[in-house]
């Protein structure tokens, strides 16, 4: 009993921590060849210093990019040369061609059952089968998910796009993630140092809820077809830039 009570509070404050980190780091529109896709992000501050880079690849893929599911991995690294990358996944579903994440991916017993086996690999503990099939049951017991988080269109049109609402609740605590004020802006041609690209501009305001904690920013983003996010803009609630995402390299 002791080591199940372990694994669920570690794998709780994880789920919290990566639901709103898998929010953070959705950059990834385009889902291409599974087997060579890899694209490469430059995360920089608002002073324009360069402080991470992102890699991006897909690990698997179920149907298509209009409609079925993929696992894509993401690795992290700081610009310090001592920093090593750090490796997670991010899960996506797409419907007509537009994605969400799949938070309901992330409980399912292989993808929750790695993180468990980390957790308790780091306390020198080792969960048995029987252990993690229980706790994962004990925890999904105090998750309710509802809403999405939601993309580009397949087919941008200049013009107004639909809100979102995506709810976390965890027992006791509930992050709430809105998407308002989201439209298509324009068209602008683009050039990073992974090339030139005629881009779609979506803007929209996202206010995170959780722990007695509200945060508003704003994005705009440039997307491409057959490429996905080229650039995005974060600002503050002020309207003061304070990160932008730059892709960096993308190879087929």
């Amino acid at each position: 009993m002791r080591l199940i009570l372990h694994i669920m509070t570690c794998a709780i404050g994880f789920a919290l921590s990566w639901g709103m980190n898998a929010y953070a780091q959705d950059k990834v529109f385009f889902v291409p060849d599974p087997e060579t896709a890899r694209w490469s992000y430059l995360e920089m501050d608002g002073n324009g210093a360069t402080t991470a880079t992102m890699v991006y690849s897909v690990d698997s893929m179920t149907g298509d990019a209009v409609n079925g599911s993929a696992k894509v991995k993401f690795e992290s690294a700081g610009k310090q040369s001592s920093e090593e990358a750090a490796a997670n996944f991010i899960y996506y579903k797409f419907k007509d061609g537009e994605f969400t994440i799949d938070m309901n991916a992330f409980f399912e017993e292989d993808v929750f059952g790695e993180f468990i086996d980390a957790a308790a690999g780091a306390e020198g503990i080792e969960a048995t089968e029987e252990e993690k099939k229980k706790a994962i049951e004990e925890i999904r017991k105090l998750i309710e998910i509802s809403g999405e988080v939601r993309g580009i269109p397949r087919y941008p049109v200049i013009g107004a796009l639909p809100d979102y609402e995506f709810v976390f609740k965890l027992s006791f605590v509930t992050m709430t993630v809105k998407g308002t004020e989201r439209k298509i802006s324009g068209k602008e041609k683009l050039t990073t140092p992974a090339g030139t690209f005629d881009c779609f501009i979506m803007e929209e305001t996202v206010t995170t809820k959780a722990m007695m904690q509200k945060e508003v920013e704003k994005t705009v983003s440039w997307y491409a077809y057959g490429v996905g996010l080229v650039k995005e803009n974060t600002y503050d609630k002020k309207g003061k830039l304070i990160s932008t995402t730059l892709l960096n390299s993308i190879n087929w």
